[in-house]
């Protein structure tokens, strides 16, 4: 692992925590740690600021950490920005991101197809991407 993450500072290395996750996890919040990998699921468009969520996502992340997600974006109407997928992207990339999956597949969301009279369903990224050093400005 990474010096200095989580499992190496005596937290443990999964967290589950009820509450906003900015003000939890940002730098100076009480969960605010490093960590080697972050798995978000339907979670992105939960947010009324992507851009203060990938920001603090990446400051939990060690440089070689790596992110990765599956969901939609159905942002909610509180949503400051309702950005789509590729200007998603864009905020990762500007922070030196490097995208190893980035592809579409078709996700039931309570139960599967079938299994009741109406089921939501979405189209949603599956990503796996890898933090690199921080770009330099130039």
């Amino acid at each position: 692992t990474a010096q200095g993450t989580a499992a190496e500072a005596g937290k443990p290395a999964f967290s589950m925590v009820p509450g906003d996750f900015a003000k939890l996890y940002c730098k100076g919040g009480a969960g605010h740690r490093k960590f080697d990998a972050i798995v978000t699921c339907f979670f992105v468009d939960t947010v009324t600021d992507i851009c203060e969520l990938v920001q603090v996502m990446d400051g939990l992340l060690a440089e070689g950490g790596v992110w990765i997600n599956i969901g939609p974006l159905n942002w909610r109407k509180e949503a400051r920005m309702k950005l789509n997928w590729d200007e998603v992207l864009a905020l990762w990339r500007g922070l030196g991101y490097e995208f190893k999956t980035n592809t579409k597949v078709e996700c039931d969301y309570h139960m599967q197809r079938g299994l009741k009279m109406y089921t939501e369903s979405y189209t949603c990224a599956l990503t796996a991407a890898v933090k690199g050093a921080i770009p330099s400005k130039v």
